[in-house]
């Protein structure tokens, strides 16, 4: 086992990180605005061209929030489709709203700032799936979705779909407190990835209908009443279009006012069973689209740079082909999948947890702005996008590099050494109490990322260091996940021995060591983006794996 290699973990120097959060956020206001050739023309295909801000996790002060949305209108956006979930100051429903939730007055200013600069703010509330926020609460635990015969199995995410009466009362109250602060036409009521539509309530109301016909009944009647909320209050609902598209034979019976939203990021057209413009060609429904610069499987140690520049290279014109009448790009700061940390009595819950949180889309001197680029530039339809070609000529012309320095870049990002799944241990579920040499790979995907993080280091960008300095970072913590997971893969090998285990508890106390630094360089490239506690939070997430398998191997009482 060799001792880490440390030697391409060079933090950003102060004098390239001296741009405090007040000029930053001022050189939004004032530079951008002007300096915005490649923006996309509002007049185009896309009436509708919408940022998606999702705030699950990772939220931005209001400062930041409002320096997004100075930057967002100045590439060209006109919307901004707001995931507030429990930032939102809820009034009646107070105990939803978590730490970071904003004030009633915050709301309304950046609301305000943002029309000032043309953009529409449409809020997006869950109800039915991804609404675990609420329902960890004992106060809508009558609203909890049960699929178990036992209690062994709980899984708070999901409404049931069968408590119509209920979940009318509780949604119409959440709708007209958010919609009071919104003056959009629209609202979007989300409606993906219900996965429990066969709980114990939903299998009896499936009734004669049987399972297929009876999904699809129980998922339109739930999602017509939603709309019908929002409807009276005025607005037009807007819907992830997956869960449609999965069952769709009910789908005469909900609201001709619709408009759903086909999101793909990088898979078939009929990844969910039926592809949207066989939906619209029989229905004659009304869809818009949505890519991605951040999904799954995008970790902290894991951005695929290639993967999403080719969705909006491929998606884009398929969106613009099938006549859909909006755009969207969404950024995921979670998948949504939570784990749970239970207390006595067993139903309730003390805190949740994502389970796999992206590298964080904050502004200003955004990580991601070269792949938002690329969306608007997609969008051009005399000008297909490149994604190489254009993260070269991104590359020269934001970070002054020459072609050769360009050319680099993007062949470093685009690398798979940054996003493939290096697996360790055994096979699951096959009986196989070790992988082949083929499986086990983690030797060679290491020293790969240090090639590409050397090459990196090599490049010396000329200006927007900041923004240059996140693909230091995001390369950097994929070389010390490795790093981890090199480690991990000789202690989980059926060879490890008693000196085996002295050599990885020197390791694990090299790599903390390690951690602290990369801590600090985190912390400084996200001042005033991010909260502090936040911060901290997602160091202990990136960190706690190493952390108890120090405990575990050191024997620490």
């Amino acid at each position: 086992m060799n001792i880490i290699n440390n030697t391409f973990l060079k933090p950003m120097t102060d004098s390239q990180l001296k741009f405090p959060l007040l000029i930053v956020a001022l050189l939004l206001l004032f530079v951008l605005p002007f300096s915005n050739a490649q923006a996309y023309d509002k007049t185009s295909d896309f009436k509708v061209v919408a940022y998606h801000v999702d705030l699950r996790v990772q939220v931005m002060p209001m400062p930041t929030l409002k320096a997004l949305a100075t930057e967002v209108a100045a590439l060209g956006f006109n919307t901004i489709i707001m995931e507030w979930e429990a930032t939102y100051p809820y009034k009646k429903h107070s105990i939803i709203s978590n730490r970071y939730a904003y004030t009633p007055a915050e709301i309304t200013d950046f609301i305000k700032h943002s029309e000032s600069l043309g953009l529409d703010i449409i809020p997006l509330q869950h109800n039915f799936g991804h609404a675990e926020y609420i329902l960890m609460h004992p106060r809508y635990a009558y609203l909890r979705a049960q699929k178990s015969v036992t209690k062994a199995h709980k899984d708070y995410s999901q409404v049931d779909p069968t408590k119509l009466d209920e979940a009318r009362e509780l949604f119409t109250e959440l709708y007209a407190d958010i919609l009071s602060t919104h003056k959009s036409k629209y609202v979007h009521i989300g409606g993906d990835e219900t996965r429990i539509l066969d709980c114990n309530n939903c299998k009896k109301a499936w009734g004669k209908d049987g399972e297929k016909l009876g999904t699809s009944k129980l998922y339109v009647n739930y999602m017509k009443m939603i709309a019908e909320i929002v409807t009276a209050q005025g607005k037009i609902p807007l819907l992830w279009s997956d869960m449609i598209q999965k069952h769709p034979e009910a789908i005469v019976d909900m609201p001709k006012n619709v408009i759903y939203i086909d999101w793909n990021y990088g898979w078939a057209h009929d990844k969910f069973t039926t592809p949207s413009v066989d939906l619209i060609k029989k229905h004659g429904l009304t869809f818009w689209g949505a890519s991605s610069i951040r999904s799954k499987p995008d970790d902290f140690h894991m951005t695929s740079w290639n993967y999403h520049m080719n969705n909006q290279a491929d998606y884009i014109p398929y969106a613009r082909e099938a006549g859909f009448k909006g755009i969207v790009l969404t950024s995921w700061s979670t998948s949504g999948v939570y784990g749970y940390n239970w207390a006595y009595p067993m139903n309730e819950v003390v805190e949740i947890f994502p389970v796999r949180q992206a590298y964080p889309n904050a502004y200003p001197n955004d990580g991601f702005r070269m792949n938002v680029k690329a969306f608007i530039a997609a969008l051009n339809p005399d000008n297909p996008l490149v994604p190489k070609d254009f993260a070269e000529q991104y590359a020269q012309e934001r970070f002054g590099l020459p072609a050769q320095q360009a050319a680099d870049l993007w062949a470093i990002l685009s690398s798979s050494s940054l996003n493939e799944v290096v697996a360790i241990g055994s096979k699951e579920y096959s009986g196989v109490k070790a992988l082949t040499d083929k499986e086990r790979h983690v030797d060679e995907s290491l020293a790969a990322v240090r090639k590409l993080q050397s090459q990196l280091y090599k490049i010396v960008p000329q200006r927007n260091q900041q923004e240059f300095a996140h693909y230091q970072m995001q390369v950097d913590f994929r070389e010390f996940y490795l790093s981890f997971r090199q480690i991990q893969d000789s202690v989980q090998s059926t060879s490890f021995t008693e000196k085996d285990r002295v050599v990885a508890v020197q390791q694990l106390k090299q790599l903390l060591t390690r951690a602290d630094m990369l801590n600090k360089r985190f912390r400084k490239l996200f001042a005033g983006a991010l909260y502090d506690s936040e911060i901290t939070k997602l160091g202990e997430h990136r960190n706690a794996k190493i952390e108890y398998l120090l405990q575990r191997l050191s024997k620490q009482r």
